[in-house]
């Protein structure tokens, strides 16, 4: 009879085991989701690689490999002649003539851009009517803004001044980007569907797991 009730208590004592190493589970999982969660959410709000770009853009800067196949932002290069004592040398120098625009101007144009490329304008709800009016009215206003200010800002030259329209349409094509996440207020739809189905899903529990009946020494179907 010892035996016996060693046997069930042993039982009993796994089963217990067992269902807090699940609840353990449960709730790394719940957590492991809830961190999944917040790092969708923050990558489909997230602006900054946008602005990045723009920003390098603006400096004439453009994407590279070095020797361990790392990619980096460079500085446009040049290779000009020097003589010396009848000898030719060849220097690799920055390429003034690609860079647009000097300190000043890049953050004069970023600060402006700021205020359109950002969370809030995703999170906005816009019909596609209203986007083409902000559009219109911001690229006829930085349009201006660039023109009455090119040398101060750095475009200083004739080829530099042959860019310019490319760079506003640049800037409001990435603008536009933005805004249209915005229709009917599509990114805040998706983010609240995705938030209820998750919810939702964490109510009923882990899909295809069966429920394990309540223990009982005297029936071993519940063992």
């Amino acid at each position: 009879m010892e035996d016996d009730d060693d046997f069930l208590r042993k039982l009993k004592d796994e089963n217990t085991e067992l269902r807090e190493k699940n609840a353990q589970v449960n709730v790394a999982m719940s957590s492991y989701q809830a961190q999944e969660d917040a790092n969708l959410i923050q990558f489909q709000i997230d602006t900054g690689e946008m602005l990045g770009k723009i920003e390098h853009f603006l400096r004439g800067e453009y994407v590279t490999v070095d020797a361990e196949g790392n990619e980096y932002w460079a500085k446009p290069k040049k290779t000009i002649v020097i003589k010396k004592n009848k000898k030719e040398k060849l220097l690799e120098v920055t390429d003034e003539d690609l860079i647009l625009f000097n300190e000043y101007g890049v953050n004069s144009i970023m600060s402006i851009i700021g205020n359109y490329i950002d969370k809030n304008t995703i999170l906005s709800n816009y019909d596609e009517m209203r986007i083409n009016e902000i559009l219109a009215d911001l690229g006829d206003e930085l349009a201006n803004f660039i023109f009455c200010n090119y040398e101060v800002m750095g475009m200083n030259n004739n080829f530099k001044k042959t860019r310019f329209q490319l760079t506003v349409l640049t800037i409001l094509h990435s603008i536009e980007s933005t805004y249209r996440r915005a229709i009917r207020g599509k990114t805040m739809e998706d983010l609240n569907s995705s938030k209820i189905f998750t919810q939702s899903d964490r109510i009923g529990g882990i899909p295809n797991t069966p429920i394990k009946k309540k223990f009982s020494p005297f029936h071993p179907s519940t063992w």
